[in-house]
């Protein structure tokens, strides 16, 4: 039986000792990174948690500040085929002005016969207005086809006005039918307003034409 010496008993402690303090060493490693990542982890949500309420205030303060605009269209006289759009813009007083307000006419929100063998192609149907009323071509630079009215600054408070003219029915279509089709109809309008520092809005409406009173 082979005698083991005091020395080679020290070694092997000294060994066990040497692993155990490497396991302790590699568990406090782990439950530090553990605690870093959790701690990241929680900075990360505390970060999404302020950048989403923060993007909930800039939601509401854009809503707050939409433009309040007053639109009216009246004809030039009974039966006539003129008619004089005006806008004015009301509010909110923070806004204090627009750096551009530009105006479009919709369509009619239908589909005109597209695909239909025989029928008007893509670009025929593009540039026909599909309501009763377009703005006047050339007058204030507006498009020359009708359809849009250029941007211009508007101060709070300030207005604008626009001339219109009846649209014109397309070649496949006859005057009488046209006039029936949109007789009484509103006049559907884009109204796109721009401030530096604020999103974009844009803004829908639907104008009622009137004789003058």
């Amino acid at each position: 039986m082979t005698d083991v010496s005091w020395a080679d008993k020290l070694s092997a402690v000294s060994a066990g000792l040497g692993l155990l303090t490497s396991g302790i060493a590699l568990w406090i490693a782990r439950v530090a990174n553990q605690a870093a990542y959790q701690s990241n982890r929680a900075a990360e949500q505390a970060n999404a948690t302020a950048e989403s309420v923060a993007q909930i205030e800039r939601d509401r303060w854009q809503y707050e500040m939409t433009p309040r605009l007053d639109v009216t269209i009246t004809r030039l006289g009974p039966g006539s085929d003129q008619a004089s759009l005006m806008l004015t813009f009301e509010g909110p007083p923070a806004l204090e002005r627009l750096d551009e307000i530009e105006i479009e006419v919709r369509d009619d929100g239908y589909t005109h016969g597209v695909g239909l063998a025989g029928g008007p192609d893509d670009q025929q149907i593009a540039q026909t207005i599909w309501g009763p009323y377009r703005f006047k071509p050339g007058i204030n630079d507006s498009s020359a086809d009708g359809r849009l009215s250029p941007a211009v600054p508007l101060e709070l408070g300030g207005w604008l006005k626009r001339a219109l003219e009846e649209s014109f029915p397309p070649s496949w279509t006859d005057r009488a039918y046209w006039n029936e089709r949109y007789e009484g109809a509103p006049v559907r309008l884009w109204v796109r307003c721009r401030r530096e520092g604020y999103r974009p809005w844009t803004l829908a409406c639907n104008v009622v034409v009137t004789d003058p009173q």
